[in-house]
Order: structure tokens, then sequence, then C-alpha cells
């Protein structure tokens, strides 16, 4: 018999987050948490008050941790490709840049599925477990 107490089972502990590379000045550039919506193998959401174009290429730092360890991509190519403004901040569409020489080089593509099937599977055991009332079988 299980000596757990809980009314639902516990959801597994995950964190997903993303940094934009933003360039000050000729000399220095900076890292900057986004927020990070909507990801796929092949491009993701995010919200800031930075300032991007559409068609401007941006460098990302990608991190998945969880209870079993952490993922994390550097400099990860890609093209904003939607920008709309929403109160003081910028949502942006951006597509990974499958042709430059970085995400072929370090084999992003595997790394960046792999995530997304990742956050897929938490997604769907979230729900489930969420939908599920006392007692029941999961």
């Amino acid at each position: 018999m299980s000596s757990d107490k809980r009314k639902v089972a516990r959801i597994p502990w995950l964190k997903f987050s993303a940094e934009v590379k933003v360039r000050r000045s000729f000399f220095h550039s900076e890292w900057i948490e986004v927020f990070p919506s909507d990801f796929t193998r092949f491009g993701m959401g995010m919200q800031t008050d930075e300032v991007f174009g559409e068609g401007e290429i941006v460098l990302l730092n990608l991190s998945l941790e969880m209870e079993a360890g952490a993922t994390k991509l550097e400099s990860v190519p890609a093209i904003v490709r939607h920008k709309v403004k929403h109160h003081s901040r910028f949502n942006y569409g951006i597509e990974f840049d499958e042709t430059s020489r970085t995400y072929v080089k370090n084999n992003l593509e595997e790394e960046l599925e792999r995530i997304e099937l990742v956050l897929e599977r938490h997604a769907k055991l979230q729900e489930r477990l969420l939908k599920a009332t006392p007692g029941d079988s999961i």
C-alpha cells in the first residue's frame, strides 16, 4: 500500500527556458531571458521586450530541466518570422534555421525533436493526471 496521501498524483517537475542573444554595441552583447511558448522541433513562440525585425537571425540558448537531468542547447540559430506588439512586449514566431552550419554541425534536429517529445509527453501526462479522480488508476 502506498504511503502517499495526495488526492491527485504528483506531476513530474519540468522547466523549459530560453535566452536570446542581444547585441548592445559593436563589442558587447548579452543573453536575455525570454518567455518561450508553443515549442516544436521547427520553431517556437517567444515573448520579450527586446525588439527584433521580421527576417532577422537570432541566437537562442534552450534549456529543458527535469527531475531526471537536463538538456541544454547553446547558440541555436533561428529566424524571426512573425512579430506582434502585445502591451509593452512583443510576441515573436521564430523558425529554427535548418540551413545554418551550426544547425547541421551540432545535429540540432535530433536535440530539438527530443525536447519536443519530452514537452508533449509532459503535457499529456499533466492533462491525464489533472482529469483523474482520486482512486483512479493512471
